[in-house]
């Protein structure tokens, strides 16, 4: 086993003392040429420095907390991506966990940061409902994404004008049934995008299919593809671009086999990989950076008033729906 490198090694090492090396380590200026000594041993003997405990002596909230349903979402890495950026622009780390979209895990998240000397908690998709997320911004202040509630700084997308949005779109381009792919148990973004869409379609006295999938299990693409052939399904309006590109793929290897006529499809979120697949798939763009910039706003801010900020999101018409 390697050995730990100490302030010792490093005084050893440079020749200067253990107590100008400590001091050097909290920030605290010493004269240039034995700082010059200092980081070369530093470097020399691979030394790693102890953040946490600095921060615990400083006692200095500069972490932020960021809890999101999951890592296997590109959009959910596109808003640690931003707050990452923004964050140390100020100084600042993160610290993430993830919920897996369950209540229960969620919860033990946000006790898990509040053991640490933070600065607040950006939650994204909460599944937590208005008097358990009220509760837990007591001990720490809240800024919530993608979700918005009355009690803490929330930070949403215009969801439902989205899927009215597209829905109108959709229609336009297309006059053969038209569908909505969510999973059966959804949270309240995809809900107020099927909201959206079933109203455009109402008000154009069209039908609007939904096809649910369990949230649980992976989807079964066979049994989807049989829906769209049963009901003669020319366009699908997919819950976000992740599934949309999964189902765009497979049906595009049964119309390229002659199984299945093209279908058009639409995403929302414009994950990187939307613009890169052929046909690359029109979406919607939530301006999920400025969505994190006014979050983390609120989250440096401390004299902000409770905001509920309402982010329109931008239709990008692609290939996909041609």
């Amino acid at each position: 086993m390697t050995k730990k490198v100490t302030i010792i090694d490093l005084a050893e090492a440079s020749g200067v003392s253990k107590s100008t090396i400590s001091r050097y380590l909290q920030g605290i200026s010493t004269s240039p040429d034995k700082e010059a000594k200092i980081e070369k041993s530093i470097q020399e003997l691979q030394y790693v420095r102890n953040s946490f405990a600095r921060h615990l002596r400083n006692q200095e909230p500069n972490l932020i907390g960021v809890i999101v349903p999951d890592l296997d979402n590109p959009f959910f890495l596109k808003i640690i991506k931003k707050l990452d950026q923004l964050a140390e622009a100020q100084g600042s780390s993160l610290i993430v966990k993830t919920t897996k979209s369950d209540v229960e895990t969620e919860k033990k998240a946000f006790r898990f940061i509040q053991g640490y000397l933070i600065r607040k908690i950006i939650v994204c998709r909460s599944e937590l409902d208005e008097e358990a997320i009220t509760q837990m911004a007591q001990a720490n202040n809240v800024v919530s994404i993608d979700r918005p509630y009355e009690n803490v700084h929330s930070v949403v997308s215009d969801n439902y004008k989205s899927g009215y949005l597209m829905a109108s779109h959709l229609a336009d381009v297309e006059p053969g049934p038209l569908m909505f792919f969510a999973r059966r148990k959804e949270n309240i973004s995809v809900l107020e995008r099927i909201q959206g869409f079933k109203d455009r379609l109402k008000e154009l006295n069209r039908e609007a299919f939904e096809y649910r999938y369990g949230s649980k299990y992976t989807v079964d693409l066979k049994r989807l593809s049989q829906y769209v052939m049963d009901h003669g399904i020319r366009g699908i309006i997919s819950r976000n671009d992740n599934d949309a590109l999964k189902i765009v793929t497979y049906l595009n290897d049964l119309s390229n086999q002659g199984q299945i006529g093209k279908i058009r499809m639409a995403g929302f979120d414009n994950i990187d990989l939307s613009s890169r697949i052929v046909p690359r798939l029109t979406t919607i763009d939530q301006q999920i950076e400025t969505m994190c910039e006014c979050a983390f706003e609120c989250v440096m801010d401390d004299s902000k008033p409770l905001q509920q900020i309402v982010q329109a999101g931008e239709l990008i018409i692609r290939e996909s729906t041609a």
